[in-house]
C-alpha cells in the first residue's frame, strides 16, 4: 500500500530558510516579522472561531425564553408581556454568558432591553406614528430614525392598565414583532455556523505544531483507575481453611453433619444502605443548581454509584412519608443526575451537564418530565400506603394505650386543676411548714396549663373522672400521642391511686 505524503505539502514552517528577503532588511528580521504574522493571524482565527461559537451559545439561551414570552402573548395577552417586564424588573437574574468581561449584561437585562424596544415600536405602530420597512426596522415617522429610547411614547402607553381599544391590536403587533425577532436569530445562527465552517476549514489547511502528534515512538498500556460509573467487580471468594479430623466411619459423619448440606444462596450485591455524610450532602443541593452539581461530582466522584441511587429514592419515599415534601424532590433531582450520568458512560458526567447548564431546551424538557413522573410516582405510593395503614389499622386490633392498675384492688381517681394558683395562695396544715410557697404556685400553674393544653374530648372525658370514659378517648389516640398524655397528667399529679373498701389492718398481728 503506497504511503501519502501529500498531507506535508500543507505545513506552514515560520522559519523557513527560502524566504525571500527584502534588500534592504536582513534576513533574521523578515524571518522574525514572518513568525510573527504567521501566529498572528493564528491566534486571531482562533479568537474569532471562539466568539462565533459563544454567539450561537447566547442565541440558544435567548431564543426559549423569547418562544415563551410569545406564547405567553398568544394565550394571555399583553398582561403576560408586562408581568415579565415588572418581574425582570423587580427580582432579575444574575445569570449570564461566561465571557469573563466585567461589563457582561445578564441574559435578563437582554431580555429586558428587548421587551422595552418591543414596547416602544408597538405603541408608536399602534398610534400611527412609526412605520414597518420591508427589512423589518421600524422607523419614527417623524424623523424617519430607529425608534430608541429619546423617542416620546403616547400617554396611554405609561399607564397601569392599557386602554382596553389599543389592546387587541397591541397585542398583535408585539406578536408579530416577536416573531420577526425569532427569525433573525435563526438566519444569524445559519450565517454564524457557515463562518465557523469557513473559519474552522482554513484553520485545518496548515498543519501546525498543535497538530503534530508522535505516534510511534513509544507506546504503553496504563492500567484504568477503576471508576464510580463502572459496575462493581464481585469479589473473588475467600479461601477458606477447615480441620479435618480423621474417622473410622467418614460416609456416616457425612450424612449426619450439617455441613454437608447445600449451601443456601446468598446475594453477593451490595445492598444500598442509609445515605453516606456524602450522599446526604449531595442530596442538600438546591434543584437545578446543575452547577453545584457538577462541581460536586468533581470533587467527589463516589456519589455515582447505583447503591447512591437507591439509597436517595429511598430517603425521598421515608421525606415524603412524613411530609418533607421538599427534602423528597431535592432526592428524586438528585438521584436522576446520577441515573443520567451513569447511562451515558464514562463521558456523561460532562456531557449532561455542559446540556444542562447551557440551558437546551430539549435536554431541560426531558429531564423536567422525567423528574415529575418520578416524583408523582413517590407522592401517590406514599399516599396510597399511608392510606392502606390507616385502613388495616382501623378494621384490624390497633395497638391502644389504656389506664389500668396493676393491682386489681387498687383504683385510679384523677385530681384535676380547678384554675390556676391565687396570689394570696395560703398553705395550711401538718409538713407545710418547709414548702416554698413559690415552687408550690409554679407546679399548680404548670399543672393548670397542662390541663388547658389537652384536647377538650379529653377535658371533658377528664371532668367526668370517669375511668371508662377517659379510656375511650385514650383508645382513640396514637400510640405515641397516649403515650404523651399519660406522662403529662403524671406530670401535672392529676392522677391518683387508692385501695378499694376499707383495708383489715389486724390481719397478720
Amino acid at each position: 500500500m503506497p504511503l501519502n505524503y501529500s498531507k506535508w505539502d500543507h505545513l506552514e514552517l515560520s522559519d523557513d530558510s527560502d524566504i525571500e528577503e527584502h534588500p534592504n532588511v536582513d534576513k533574521k528580521s523578515m524571518i522574525r516579522w514572518k513568525q510573527r504574522d504567521i501566529h498572528e493571524k493564528r491566534e486571531a482565527r482562533k479568537l474569532q472561531i471562539a466568539k462565533l461559537k459563544s454567539e450561537l451559545e447566547l442565541n440558544s439561551v435567548l431564543r426559549p425564553r423569547i418562544e415563551s414570552i410569545k406564547k405567553g402573548v398568544s394565550e394571555k395577552g399583553i398582561d403576560h408581556f408586562r408581568s415579565v417586564q415588572r418581574r425582570i424588573k423587580e427580582q432579575p437574574s444574575d445569570e449570564k454568558p461566561n465571557t469573563g468581561s466585567p461589563n457582561q449584561p445578564t441574559y435578563d437585562q437582554m431580555i429586558s432591553q428587548l421587551l422595552s424596544d418591543l414596547f416602544a415600536e408597538s405603541c408608536l405602530i399602534i398610534d400611527d406614528r412609526a412605520k414597518i420597512t420591508s427589512e423589518g426596522l421600524v422607523l419614527d415617522k417623524l424623523n424617519n430614525k430607529p425608534v430608541n429610547d429619546n423617542t416620546v411614547l403616547p400617554d396611554w402607553s405609561q399607564e397601569r392598565d392599557i386602554p382596553e381599544s389599543k389592546k387587541k391590536g397591541l397585542e398583535l403587533i408585539l406578536e408579530e414583532r416577536l416573531n420577526f425577532h425569532l427569525k433573525e436569530l435563526s438566519k444569524r445562527d445559519e450565517i454564524v455556523k457557515k463562518e465557523i465552517e469557513k473559519e474552522e476549514l482554513e484553520q485545518s489547511r496548515k498543519i501546525t505544531s498543535e497538530g503534530i502528534h508522535d505516534g510511534f515512538s513509544q507506546s504503553s498500556v496504563n492500567k484504568a483507575k477503576p471508576s464510580p460509573l463502572d459496575d462493581k467487580p464481585k469479589l473473588p471468594k475467600k479461601k477458606e481453611t477447615t480441620e479435618t479430623i480423621e474417622v473410622l466411619n467418614p460416609k456416616a459423619v457425612e450424612q449426619s453433619s450439617p455441613a454437608s448440606a447445600p449451601e443456601e444462596d446468598v446475594d453477593e450485591e451490595e445492598s444500598f444502605g442509609p445515605l453516606t455524610p456524602s450522599a446526604r450532602a449531595f442530596a442538600n443541593i438546591p434543584i437545578g443548581a446543575f452547577e453545584k452539581s457538577f462541581a460536586f461530582i468533581q470533587k467527589d466522584s463516589s456519589v455515582l454509584t447505583e447503591s447512591t441511587h437507591d439509597s436517595l429514592l429511598a430517603e425521598a419515599f421515608e421525606a415524603q412519608r412524613k411530609g418533607d415534601k421538599e427534602l423528597a424532590k431535592r432526592c428524586v433531582h438528585q438521584s436522576l443526575l446520577i441515573n443520567y450520568c451513569r447511562q451515558l458512560g464514562r463521558d456523561g458526567v460532562g456531557l449532561f451537564f455542559k446540556k444542562m447548564i447551557s440551558h437546551n431546551p430539549k435536554s431541560i424538557e426531558m429531564f423536567v418530565q422525567d423528574f415529575n413522573q418520578t416524583y408523582g410516582r413517590i407522592a401517590q405510593r406514599t399516599a396510597e400506603m399511608i392510606a392502606e395503614e390507616e385502613a388495616s389499622g382501623a378494621l384490624g386490633e390497633r395497638e391502644q394505650i389504656q389506664l389500668v392498675a396493676e393491682d386489681p384492688s387498687v383504683e385510679i381517681g384523677f385530681n384535676l386543676p380547678d384554675g390556676p394558683p391565687p396570689e394570696d395562695l395560703r398553705l395550711e396544715g401538718e409538713g407545710t411548714e418547709e414548702m416554698d410557697i413559690e415552687q408550690v404556685k409554679l407546679f399548680l400553674q404548670r399543672k393548670w396549663d397542662i390541663f388547658q393544653n389537652f384536647p377538650e374530648n379529653l377535658r371533658n372525658a377528664l371532668k367526668t373522672e370517669k375511668l371508662t370514659e377517659v379510656n375511650k378517648v385514650l383508645g382513640n389516640m396514637k400510640v405515641a400521642e397516649a403515650e404523651e398524655i399519660v406522662e403529662l397528667m403524671q406530670e401535672g399529679g392529676m392522677l391518683s391511686f387508692s385501695e378499694r373498701g376499707v383495708r383489715d389492718m389486724t390481719k397478720g398481728q
